[in-house]
């Protein structure tokens, strides 16, 4: 009977993980692809230099609607995935606290980012032509965020099919503006295509969102938002201070490059690289989304076999998919490289090693929500912080190499933070309750293992 039961679960899980991953798979496809193909326009059309300026600019306008919407969407994710079954009216408070903070938090960095643009181009990146972009972004980064926060509520309630759709949606649009205003008015045009894109995603989710919480009996609440402060404080505030390490120090290490003689074509070569880097984790991202919200139940229901059979359907995913794409790139690399008009003799090493770390980081991901999905919020903030000063710190040394450098202090920054991942699923593991738990009441939930 109980082997019954286990085959059960065990088999509800697999379906559970086996469509959200179809489902995601092939909503996100057409997103992930258009700053590749805007990146590879770029290259031919205005050369190496403005693929430097595009990657500066797109990196700070992700940076900073990341900043803004992290911390407040991973614990939309884990909280909505614990309450909505058990606790309607929490759900639908942690979905309002979620939207009004990360569109008053994007909303001030927006503003920061407008205002100091002179500043920020000429001082710390000293390339002064880079304000009047900064400037064009400012607002996208509101509407980015928005978007980013209203996928994580959908991705909590585990919509997989709605998200799908909705991406899909955004990625018509933004695969036919994008170009279109590159074409027409160069890097200005792009960028505010893609602001367009946005918004279209964001008026499109919104009442999408709200008829997926209805259906689970949630009403999304604004006026007693603030009466789930706690569950911000315990989740979203260290979520958000791990997104002030993970997210920008990226942009910090690309402004180390930048300002070195020959620092925006080096820079060009880097964001080139990490087109690479994101399209083999295109799909093993999309597994983490998978991911979260069932490893949250799990532990959520000290439930130590569903956590081990959803590591592993995600680990073993991501790697076999690592480990092809490998396999591919050793094979068919030299016409990536050609694709973006780069020496095959000269580069491939820079490319070589971006494919090895992110094949590691790929078997990583599932591992390294872990924290968050357990409840260990400030140890996961702690992993972070040492994956970014270990980042900043073998990038100041090897700056002088440009993007081989920069590649290769990311590398290793990845290789150690995989191994201290490993150490802490194992110990996070270990604390879960029997083969079968039950959901604990709503205190028990909210209460973080790192208080």
């Amino acid at each position: 009977m109980r082997s019954l039961r286990t085959l059960i679960t065990q088999s509800a899980d697999l379906r559970v993980f086996g469509l959200g991953l179809i489902w995601s798979t092939l909503g996100t496809v057409i997103v992930r692809l258009t700053p590749m193909i805007t990146t590879i326009l770029i290259s031919h059309w205005f050369g190496i230099e403005s693929v430097g300026k595009f990657g500066v600019v797109y990196g700070t306008l992700l940076s900073a609607s990341f900043l803004a919407s992290t911390g407040v969407s991973l614990m939309a994710t884990r909280n909505i995935a614990a309450y909505s079954a058990t606790d309607p009216a929490t759900a639908g408070q942690l979905a309002g606290i979620a939207l009004l903070l990360s569109a008053g938090a994007s909303a001030l960095i927006g503003l920061a980012v407008y205002s100091f643009a002179d500043a920020i181009a000429g001082r710390l990146l000293k390339q002064p032509e880079l304000a009047f972009y900064l400037r064009v972004i400012s607002p996208i980064i509101v509407v980015s965020a928005l978007n980013n926060v209203q996928v994580a509520i959908l991705n909590g309630l585990q919509q997989f099919k709605t998200i799908a759709r909705l991406n899909m949606a955004m990625g018509c649009l933004m695969i036919t503006m994008v170009p279109a205003g590159l074409y027409s008015y160069g890097l200005a045009g792009s960028f505010t295509a893609l602001g367009c894109a946005y918004l279209g995603g964001c008026l499109i989710a919104y009442p999408a969102m709200l008829a997926a919480l209805r259906r689970r009996g949630i009403e999304i609440a604004f006026r007693r938002a603030f009466s789930q402060w706690r569950l911000v404080t315990r989740y979203a505030v260290p979520a958000l201070l791990a997104s002030l390490l993970y997210e920008p120090v990226n942009w910090v290490c690309t402004a180390m490059v930048v300002n070195n003689p020959d620092g925006l074509a080096q820079v060009g070569l880097y964001f080139i690289a990490m087109q690479l880097e994101t399209l083999l984790l295109f799909v093993p991202q999309i597994v983490v989304q998978v991911v979260i919200p069932m490893l949250s139940t799990g532990f959520g229901q000290a439930d130590r076999r569903r956590v081990l059979n959803v590591l592993r359907m995600g680990i073993g995913t991501n790697i076999a998919i690592a480990v092809g794409f490998v396999v591919v790139m050793m094979v068919f690399g030299n016409w990536f490289l050609v694709l973006f008009k780069l020496d095959p003799a000269r580069d491939w090493p820079i490319f070589m090693i971006v494919v090895l770390a992110a094949a590691i980081m790929a078997a990583a991901l599932p591992l390294g929500q872990v924290p968050v999905s357990s409840g260990y919020m400030w140890t996961g903030l702690s992993i972070t912080a040492g994956w970014a000063l270990t980042f900043i710190i073998g990038t100041w040394f090897l700056q002088d190499r440009g993007a081989l450098g920069i590649v290769i202090a990311r590398a290793i920054a990845w290789s150690l933070q995989t191994l201290v991942y490993i150490g802490f699923a194992r110990f996070a593991i270990g604390r879960t309750g029997g083969e079968k738990g039950t959901l604990p009441a709503r205190s028990s939930i909210a209460a973080s293992p790192d208080v």
